[in-house]
């Protein structure tokens, strides 16, 4: 069976919160934010990290943030 992919946008205290507990849950864990910085912080933990405007509509769909199984806004 193969596991849930899930698509975090933003990476404050939530989005980091969900990205990582979902990671360490065995779920695969894309996780997006504008911030290079957030993004750095999860480099290790998540699935995959990028750094992208999530409000970005092109940006997103280059990411293929579609073919996920569940997406989460966890934006301010």
């Amino acid at each position: 069976m193969k596991r849930k992919q899930f698509v975090v946008c933003g990476l404050g205290k939530f989005g980091t919160s969900i990205a990582v507990s979902l990671t360490n849950a065995g779920y695969d864990v894309l996780a997006i934010d504008e911030d290079e910085d957030r993004v750095q912080e999860l480099a290790n933990i998540a699935t995959h990290t990028i750094r992208a405007d999530t409000t970005d509509v092109e940006a997103m769909r280059a990411l293929g943030v579609k073919e996920f199984d569940i997406g989460i806004g966890a934006t301010r």
